[in-house]
Order: C-alpha cells, then sequence, then structure tokens
C-alpha cells in the first residue's frame, strides 16, 4: 500500500514538472496560437492621432484582439515627427524585435526610405508586413485642356500645369511616371501645396488643368467632376501582381495604367531603369499604402499569430461594412496577395534606389539623399 502511494505521488510530481515544462515553452512563444495569451500589443504610429493611418489602426483594434490567438490587449502609441521618419527610426533602433510592438505605416514613410534621405535608418525591406492596405493613384486632366487621354500629354494642345507638394514626397511617383512617358518636358509642376486637397482645390478653382488624387479620394471628390463633365480620366498608376508586372488598379478597371500609355504611344512593353524604379514605388507605396510591421527578427510564432488574426478580422463582415470609408473600394492585402507585395519590396535593388537619388538629386535639386 505504502508503495502503491509512494508511486502515486511520484507520478504526480512528474507530471507536474512537464507541465511546468510544457507552459515555461509556451510563455517563451512555443506556438501561434499561444504567444499573445496575456500579452499587450502595442501598435506605434508614427503620425499624430486624427489622421488617416492612425484612424485606420485604431479602427483595427478591436478586431484584432478578438481575432488574434491569445485575444492580446491593444494599445496605440503616436510618436509624430519628421514625417514619420522619427516614429519609425525609434521602431527600428530602439524597440525591442519581441514580437510585442509593430509598426504602422504610409505612403509618407516608404517614400523618405525609396528615395534614400540620410535622416531615414529604417530598411522596410528587413521588416516583415502583417497586412497591406492598398490605395491607388489616378491623374486626371480638365476638359479645357483639350487632352482626353494619356498619350496626347506627349503632345498637349496647350500648357499643362500640376500642383504638388514635394519632389521627395509622395509626388515622387508621378516624377516616375512622366520619366517613364517622356512627358516631364511637358507639363510645368508647381510644387508648395500643402497636400492633396489643396492641388485638387487648385484644379477645381482652374489655377491647373493636371492633378492627381489617391484612389479613395478619387472615388469621394474627383468622379463627381468626372459625371459632371468636369474632369476626364487619363490613366492610373497600377498594381503590382505576383508576377512584378503592373496591372490595372482594381477600383478603376476600365481606367487604362501608365504602362498601357506606353505601349500605345511607343508600341512596346517599357523597360530601364526608370520603368524599374516606377514599378518599385508602385509595388510599395500603392499595393502596400498603409501597412502593419513587425521586426524582420520577431518570433515567428508572433508573426504567424497576428497574420493569421489579421485574415480572419478584414474577413468579417462587419469590419468590412465599417472600413468601408478608410479602405474605399480597395481589399486589405493579406496571405498570397501579401506575399506577392513583400516578393515586389523584397526584390528592390540597392541599384534601382540609387537611381532614384541621382534623378532626383540631378533633376529635380533634391539635397539630402544618400549618395
Amino acid at each position: 500500500m505504502k508503495r502503491k502511494t509512494l508511486l502515486l505521488l511520484i507520478g504526480i510530481i512528474f507530471a507536474s514538472i512537464l507541465a511546468a515544462c510544457g507552459n515555461s515553452d509556451e510563455a517563451a512563444g512555443g506556438g501561434a496560437d499561444t504567444f499573445y495569451e496575456g500579452e499587450t500589443l502595442e501598435i506605434l504610429i508614427p503620425f499624430s492621432a486624427g489622421g488617416g493611418t492612425d484612424s485606420l489602426f485604431r479602427y483595427f483594434q478591436d478586431y484584432l484582439n478578438e481575432y488574434v490567438d491569445g485575444n492580446p490587449s491593444i494599445q496605440v502609441e503616436n510618436v509624430p515627427g519628421g514625417g514619420s521618419v522619427i516614429g519609425a527610426n525609434e521602431y527600428v533602433d530602439l524597440r525591442e524585435p519581441d514580437g510585442l510592438t509593430a509598426l504602422a505605416t504610409s505612403a509618407s514613410t516608404k517614400i523618405p526610405f525609396l528615395i534614400g534621405q540620410t535622416e531615414v535608418t529604417y530598411d522596410l525591406r528587413e521588416l516583415q508586413p502583417i497586412v497591406g492596405m492598398p490605395n491607388g493613384v489616378v491623374l486626371y486632366t480638365s476638359p479645357d485642356s483639350g487632352v482626353t487621354n494619356g498619350a496626347e500629354l506627349l503632345d498637349p494642345p496647350q500648357e499643362m500645369v500640376l500642383g504638388a507638394t514635394s519632389p521627395t514626397g509622395i509626388d515622387v511617383m508621378t516624377l516616375l511616371a512622366f520619366e517613364v512617358l517622356g512627358i516631364d518636358d511637358q507639363v510645368e509642376i508647381i510644387f508648395g501645396y500643402e497636400g492633396a486637397g489643396a492641388s485638387r482645390q487648385a484644379f477645381e478653382q482652374g489655377e491647373t488643368n493636371l492633378d492627381y488624387q489617391s484612389g479613395t479620394s478619387y472615388q469621394s471628390n474627383v468622379q463627381p467632376l468626372v459625371d459632371d463633365g468636369e474632369a476626364v480620366p487619363l490613366f492610373t498608376y497600377g498594381f503590382i501582381n505576383a508576377e512584378g508586372e503592373i496591372v490595372a488598379d482594381p477600383a478603376f478597371p476600365d481606367i487604362p495604367t501608365v504602362k498601357d500609355v506606353y505601349v500605345e504611344v511607343y508600341g512596346e512593353e517599357p523597360s530601364g531603369e526608370a520603368w524599374e524604379a516606377y514599378k518599385a514605388f508602385v509595388g510599395v507605396a500603392n499595393g502596400m499604402h498603409k501597412t502593419l510591421w513587425l521586426h524582420g527578427d520577431a518570433p515567428e510564432s508572433a508573426v504567424q499569430a497576428l497574420r493569421e488574426g489579421v485574415e480572419s478580422a478584414v474577413a468579417d463582415e462587419d469590419f468590412k461594412k465599417g472600413a468601408d470609408e478608410v479602405l474605399g473600394n480597395y481589399d486589405p492585402l493579406v496571405g498570397e496577395d501579401l506575399e506577392a507585395s513583400v516578393d515586389a519590396l523584397a526584390s528592390i535593388e540597392d541599384e534601382t534606389l540609387q537611381w532614384v537619388s541621382d534623378f532626383l538629386r540631378e533633376e529635380y535639386n533634391v539635397e539630402g539623399l544618400r549618395e
């Protein structure tokens, strides 16, 4: 009897030790389904509260809590400054790659990296994207310009004037598109407008006759002008597909892309350094316009848990209904679509990025870029 009792006690002790070891493994992040249990996930947003990126990821908060295995608490921290460079630098340089802090970015975080601003210490190719929020771009003109399609920009009947913000901001994509098409000498670009809203207002007031807007802004603010005969769409900037090629904007499948216009004008596929740079910018700035990232060396179980949780969240019908205002007619990139964007980002050559820096320095007198 005593022997049986002793064996039973030994068995209980042994089982307790095994259970303790198992719990220790789980606490160390042994599985995606337990990594965030009892944890707080902080989302660092390198913009002030109330902006588009801030609003989007605050909208995500409850859904991440619900769908990420372990149901972590979600906390947002705003670290604004330097056009988002300060917060992004802080994330890479100072935050631990423990999977407990994610970085939310917009296109304005990506452009400084792509053009090689010397203040940037982050490399987007070394981060792991969790979800991408696409947003396209549409270039349009006034019917008074006499231009009815993109090909006619090569020989417009009158001077074309575009309002822009800065050659170091999101306008870089437009500069590259013009370079690819060979229309940079046909368009006078006036820099200094305080954002896309201001440039659109200048267009509506007749100060300019050429403008571009993001896909979501175009749907809300420009499509009514088109419907009333007060604006003419010329081309979209397109999106990158799984093969790394430019394809139609999913929100505007009937509007030709920059590539379509090039083929119409020159009778062949675009190629060369400007084209490779353009595709790199489209893949990162359009396909992953707003993105949630983890460090490149974050625990794989954290990456897996977040990606699976986000994939479930964006499939939620309530999420879709509430996200219409911030996402427009674009679907979040998850799964294979996200992987295609990851490949586009990872495949950007250093030589391509250097070409962009040299292009901006030589053509637009931009200083403070990589040498």
